[in-house]
This record gives C-alpha cells, sequence and structure tokens, in this order.
C-alpha cells in the first residue's frame, strides 16, 4: 500500500470518527446539559485527538461543526445558570461589620452610641484570611460620598431664579407650556388638510416637485411631515413602478380591501441638505406646488406659520 492510499485511507477513519462524534453529540445534547461538564469535556478530548491528525478541508469542516454545537451548548449551559442577585444581603454585611467594629450584638449598639473608636485593625485582621493584597476601591458597595449639597444648591438657584420673575413673566410661560402643544397640534391637522385638497385638485404628480422648496430646506422637510400623514392614513399613495416617485390622493381603503391582499408601506425618507440641493438641481425645480410659509410673531412673541397653501 502506498503513501496515497494510506493517507486516503486516513482521511476516511477521521471522517468516520468525527461522524461518530457528531452523532453522538446530537444524542446527548440533554445529557450535556443535565451533566456536570465531564462528559461534554470528554467529547472536547476525542475531538482534539481527531483535529491532530486533521490536514485537509473536508475532515476540518467536520471539526467545526463539532466546535459550533459545543459552543452552543456551552452557552445554553451559561443560560442554565442561575444568577440570584439577591444573595449578598447588604444590610446583612454592613451589620457583620459593624460587629466586628464594635463587638456582638447589643453591644455594638451601646459602644457606637457612646462614641467609641471602631476597630478596623479586627476587620482588617478578618480579610487577610482570605486575601494578602489590599482591596481597589472598584471593590467597595456602594458610592464613597453623594452630592446631596450640590443638588440643593442648585435646587435652590432655581428657587431663586423663579422667584425673581415678574407675575407677567410667570403667566406668560405658563400660557405657553399650556397652549403651545395644543396651538401646535391645531396648526399641524390644518395644514394637513389643506395640503390634501391641494393634491386631489392638481392630481398625479412627481413628490419632488411637491415637497421640495427650492428655497428652504425646513420647509421641504416640514412639507415631507404633512405628507407623511396623509400617506399614513391611506389618502394618498406612492407609484414608483415608472422608475419616478409619483403620488396622488386616493381614498382610504377599507377593511374589505385589506382582506383581499392590499397592503400598506411606509417608508423612512432621508433627507439632509446636500440631497435636498441635489433634487433641486436634477429636477429643476424653481417653485414647490405646495405654496410656501411665511411666519409671523403673535402679541405674546410666540412665532407662528401663516400658510399658504390654497383652502
Amino acid at each position: 500500500m502506498d503513501d496515497s492510499e494510506q493517507s486516503i485511507l486516513e482521511r476516511r477513519q477521521l471522517r468516520h470518527g468525527y461522524r461518530s462524534l457528531l452523532s453522538d453529540a446530537a444524542a446527548r445534547k440533554k445529557e450535556y446539559l443535565e451533566d456536570g461538564g465531564s462528559l461534554l469535556l470528554e467529547d472536547l478530548d476525542r475531538a482534539n485527538d481527531l483535529f491532530s491528525a486533521v490536514q485537509g478541508t473536508a475532515e476540518g469542516v467536520l471539526d467545526s461543526r463539532f466546535l459550533v454545537m459545543s459552543a452552543d451548548i456551552g452557552a445554553r449551559r451559561a443560560h442554565m445558570m442561575r444568577i440570584d442577585s439577591a444573595a449578598f444581603d447588604s444590610l446583612e454585611y454592613v451589620e457583620k461589620v459593624r460587629e466586628v467594629l464594635y463587638g456582638p450584638g447589643r453591644n455594638a449598639d451601646e459602644q457606637q452610641m457612646a462614641g467609641a473608636p471602631p476597630d478596623w485593625a479586627a476587620v482588617g485582621t478578618v480579610a487577610a484570611r482570605f486575601s494578602r493584597q489590599p482591596p481597589r476601591l472598584s471593590y467597595i458597595f456602594g458610592p464613597l460620598m453623594v452630592a446631596a449639597k450640590e443638588r440643593r444648591r442648585a435646587e435652590g438657584a432655581r428657587r431663586r431664579e423663579r422667584a425673581s420673575l415678574t407675575g407677567t413673566q410667570q403667566a406668560l410661560i405658563e400660557t405657553m407650556a399650556e397652549g403651545d402643544v395644543k396651538r401646535q397640534e391645531n396648526q399641524t391637522t390644518k395644514l394637513v388638510q389643506r395640503v390634501h385638497r391641494l393634491m386631489v385638485q392638481t392630481g398625479p404628480v412627481n413628490l419632488f416637485r411637491l415637497v421640495i422648496n427650492p428655497d428652504s430646506f425646513a420647509q421641504s422637510v416640514e412639507n415631507i411631515f404633512y405628507v407623511s400623514f396623509l400617506i399614513r392614513d391611506g389618502k394618498a399613495y406612492i407609484d414608483d413602478s415608472s422608475g419616478q416617485p409619483i403620488i396622488e390622493a386616493c381614498e382610504p381603503p377599507q377593511q374589505e380591501d385589506y382582506q383581499s391582499g392590499l397592503t400598506k408601506k411606509q417608508l423612512i425618507f432621508a433627507l439632509d441638505q446636500p440631497t435636498w440641493r441635489t433634487i433641486v438641481d436634477t429636477y429643476a425645480i424653481d417653485r414647490c406646488l405646495i405654496p410656501p410659509r411665511r411666519s409671523k410673531r403673535d402679541d405674546a412673541g410666540l412665532s407662528q406659520i401663516s400658510s399658504q397653501v390654497p383652502v
């Protein structure tokens, strides 16, 4: 028998050994989890013995399969380990340390109340039984100090600042806090409704020509925000079968439409200033179909949006 035939025979024996090992491992998964770990270690030793003779790719693949299987079993064993966070009782630990410092039982209370100095040397003697190295600060349970005074000073500063406000300023702040959110919600609803009426009048149109304002990046983002409500409610849809995003107003689908196979999809539209400028240049957009809006200020000094979208 020549060397090549001997090599082929060895490879066959190796593959047979690996297949036997994989078969045994698949049958012993439950035993691996219930056993203390000795059974898995024995099979790992078998794999190491086989791997010492591996020279070909096919045998290496079989070895990697067993490695993945053993890693999965190890992960499952680790997951089954119970980590009891309540096993360390901090109050009991402090009480034990206090007894070492001042004495056992009620004597510790009496000594501590009397102002007796704590016996830290006794604590060091107990700790020396377990470690000859001094513990680092990271071993201390809890913070060394609490910045309670810092917080009180900050709260006091805020109280003084609030007290320094005039009655008119405080009333204005309260009015803004209560009314701003509701006012903004009403304004958004009105603008979404106006954009929908504009789309009904316009018909199918390129999405970019509808929402991109060539003179204002901020209002382009606002327009996309308003149109997103119409897409969400099914009052508009986008068709890109032509290679261009064509948007059109539509009637909201009914329940039977969804039952017949209709699906609703929403996408995240990301727009930054370089992309906005590229869209303006590519489509030669000189005006936005959604008319621009100008800002004004009311008597309280609040910024408002006055829409020029046709009603």
